[in-house]
């Protein structure tokens, strides 16, 4: 097995626009184009297609042209279903190769196969940042061509599936490699987080739960096996999921060429009251998993074959651990943690892939750089933080003026200027409606509101840690 380097396809895209003087092509409310689908069969390969954010409701079809680049301006551009689809499959069916698309949004496309997707890939790879895939009966459901790469970025999945335990939140087929890092994916409907039986894996840095409600079955369901790397990531079993496995290798057979599989760096938490199975390597006899670094916390065990297990942490009893605040998914340690100052193992390479984390997640979709002080601990974060001189759960935020219109002042206590935060504003209904990073100076924030109608609405402020710091509301008129 070689070394899979999957190469950033935006740069391609680019490149091939720039010699082929490919066209932009804008959609959006009072130009020539209102619906993204009125150039599905005008755009050539190529060609660049930037959407407007907001609500495109009913709009669905098919991209048949390769080297596409499909992006939402100034937010995300919204493609609910409405009762509609693209030949009984999906909002968007893509048969073109090599698709680049950000910024876009997919909700709500069920079909009477019970497979209805945000997105149909059946092109030769795709690649996707910053899209958000909710309430569908798949969030993307790809072909099995051997020649495509499948890479999502930054993206957000949640409550997908219809609920039979054949649909999930995504769904990889035998495809050369799929590459998933700084996700988030939870609460698929029974289904599964995520699954792939792409012939390599590297689901890296991305936080996959089913939190306190979700329902999930396997969190990574990895059915074919394949060479898999399973890196820093956050992952959380609760109490009403409908299988006991987090990660799933191998359950349908290793019909992939590759037979190995590497756990490494991962916090890994069970509330389950009946416990959980860790990591379950069922085709024992063929292959063996390599285990390091890895925080196990809740009831639970791994099963399966182990060629290495080292530097791991476990402890039933999840109190012992000190997270920093569980009940908000925040599992950095404590320094009152008894596995606070436990050191980790070199966990080396895989055919020439470095297994030494580089990176962490922070919530929502996004990274940072691993700080580790002096060695390399067990699980998804360094004990390493900065930037902030303290940071309060719930710290009341306060905006002015409020009602706002155009742009608003958020004052913030306690933060270092220059400091980076999360900021995710929500609806009445809980459903997320902006995002972003937001820079501090002289302890406030500059919040514009993008494509926001007149309504109430909340807002949680978070750190590079994922700790909220700061919480609250306002109104637009």
């Amino acid at each position: 097995m070689t070394r899979i380097t999957l190469l950033t396809m935006s740069a391609l895209v680019f490149l091939c626009a720039e010699e082929s003087n490919a066209k932009v092509y804008h959609v959006g409310a009072g130009k020539a184009y209102t619906m993204p689908s009125q150039l599905m069969n005008l755009v050539t390969d190529g060609d660049t297609v930037e959407i407007d954010a907001g609500l495109y409701s009913g709009d669905v079809g098919t991209w048949h042209a390769n080297n596409l680049v499909i992006r939402g301006v100034a937010g995300y551009a919204h493609l609910e279903a409405n009762g509609k689809n693209a030949g009984g499959k999906a909002i968007w069916v893509i048969t073109g190769n090599n698709t680049y698309i950000e910024n876009i949004e997919f909700s709500g496309c069920t079909v009477k196969d019970q497979n209805g997707a945000g997105i149909r890939q059946e092109g030769v790879t795709l690649e996707l940042r910053h899209c958000y895939f909710h309430d569908n009966d798949d969030g993307v459901l790809t072909n099995a061509d051997p020649n495509s790469d499948i890479l999502f970025e930054a993206c957000e999945f949640a409550r997908n599936g219809f609920g039979d335990g054949f649909s999930h939140n995504m769904y990889i087929g035998n495809v050369r490699s799929f590459t998933m890092r700084f996700c988030y994916s939870h609460h698929a409907k029974i289904g599964h987080c995520v699954k792939s039986r792409a012939m390599n894996n590297f689901i890296m840095y991305n936080r996959i739960m089913d939190e306190d409600t979700g329902s999930s079955s396997y969190l990574i369901n990895l059915p074919n096996g394949g060479f898999s790397i399973i890196l820093g990531n956050t992952m959380m079993k609760g109490p009403y999921a409908q299988n006991s496995v987090l990660v799933d290798y191998g359950s349908e057979g290793l019909s992939n060429p590759s037979k190995q599989l590497f756990v490494v760096n991962n916090t890994m938490i069970s509330t389950r009251a009946n416990g959980a199975t860790f990591v379950r390597n069922v085709s024992s006899n063929d292959t063996a998993a390599q285990i390091i670094n890895n925080i196990f916390a809740g009831k639970g065990s791994v099963s399966g074959g182990i060629a290495y297990t080292a530097g791991n942490t476990n402890s039933a009893d999840t109190s012992v651990l000190h997270f920093v605040d569980a009940p908000h998914f925040d599992y950095h340690l404590k320094s009152t943690s008894i596995f606070y100052n436990n050191h980790g193992v070199d966990p080396g390479n895989a055919n020439g892939f470095s297994l030494t984390p580089t990176k962490e997640y922070i919530h929502p979709t996004d990274s940072t750089n691993r700080e580790d002080k002096v060695t390399l601990i067990p699980g998804a974060f360094s004990i390493f933080t900065k930037g902030l001189r303290q940071a309060v759960d719930g710290t009341p935020a306060v905006i002015f003026p409020n009602p706002l219109h155009e742009r608003a002042t958020i004052t913030l206590s306690g933060v270092e200027d220059g400091y980076t935060v999360g900021l995710c504003v929500y609806d009445i209904l809980g459903r997320q409606c902006q995002i972003e990073k937001v820079s501090v100076t002289n302890s406030k924030i500059i919040f514009i509101p993008k494509n926001l109608q007149p309504a109430v609405y909340h807002y949680i402020l978070t750190d590079a840690q994922a700790r909220i710091i700061g919480t609250g509301g306002f109104v637009i008129e």
